[in-house]
């Protein structure tokens, strides 16, 4: 993230400082007498910064790949953490159901009851890191398009209710993907950790400010714990930061959880 910010600033400056060379080596060829030890310094200025800017790229190119290998091995550790030691779980006590044959009928139903509750947990678990592997970006979808999809799919598999109130904003398009994202983020660690019955999503606009709200009743955390060690909180709150904008957190042990995020929508 911190390469391509400062990509961005040196493609400003770059441009800038290549409109100068440019207007500099005009003003030495419109001379009568040109002064080709001065227009060669100003070439291989030029080229300098040509060289920087492709340099920049490489490690910009190289970051983008690192993110998404260590987007891999997290969902990787997770669905062996998670949902790989649910589905042992549930292997086991139905193994010990068919082994056991002395079971009563009262005993075999409790153990089908606690593997049918693992399986859904996994199943949980399942749907919340494949929020991860949606695309992160909306394509040409608006995104209250794209919100509203998300929504809507997610509601048709989960008990949870979700209620949304989604505006019709437009915005910049990296600020509509990165909120689009974090969306994705907060459902995701809301269905794998917060045990909540209703979900709450806002999107809305106050004076020039992109306002994201997504509240839960679940079981809440403490903050001054959890914020130093949830990795999806910590890129959500890089993700509002590169986007010039502020996050806060809401949350208690048994009070639920409340995010919110504004961004301005111009920067």
């Amino acid at each position: 993230m911190l390469t391509l910010l400062y990509i961005v600033f040196f493609w400003i400056q770059y441009d800038e400082q290549k409109k100068g060379l440019t207007q500099d080596i005009e003003k030495i060829l419109n001379n009568e007498t040109p002064d080709y030890e001065q227009l060669q310094a100003l070439a291989k200025r030029q080229e300098e910064m040509s060289s920087e800017l492709q340099t920049l790229s490489v490690a910009k190119n190289a970051e983008q790949e690192a993110i998404i290998e260590a987007e891999r091995i997290r969902i990787s550790r997770e669905l062996h953490d998670s949902v790989s030691q649910e589905l042992f779980a549930a292997t086991m006590i139905l193994s010990s159901v068919v082994d056991n044959p002395s079971l009563t009928a009262k005993q075999i139903t409790s153990q089908t009851t606690l593997t049918l509750k693992i399986l859904h947990e996994a199943q949980d678990e399942m749907r919340a890191l494949l929020l991860h592997l949606r695309p992160s970006e909306l394509a040409d979808k608006s995104l209250t398009e794209g919100l509203n999809m998300l929504v809507d799919e997610l509601q048709a598999k989960i008990s949870a209710k979700i209620s949304a109130s989604v505006a019709e904003i437009k915005a910049d398009k990296n600020i509509e993907n990165n909120i689009f994202r974090m969306t994705q983020e907060l459902l995701s660690n809301t269905l794998r950790h917060a045990k909540a019955q209703h979900i709450d999503i806002s999107f809305s606009q106050t004076v020039g400010t992109l306002v994201l709200i997504v509240k839960d009743d679940g079981v809440g955390f403490d903050t001054t714990i959890e914020k130093t060690a949830s990795q999806g909180l910590k890129n959500i709150k890089e993700r509002t930061l590169s986007l010039g904008g502020t996050v806060e957190w809401q949350s208690a042990p048994g009070s639920g959880t409340t995010v919110k995020i504004m961004i301005p929508k111009m920067k």
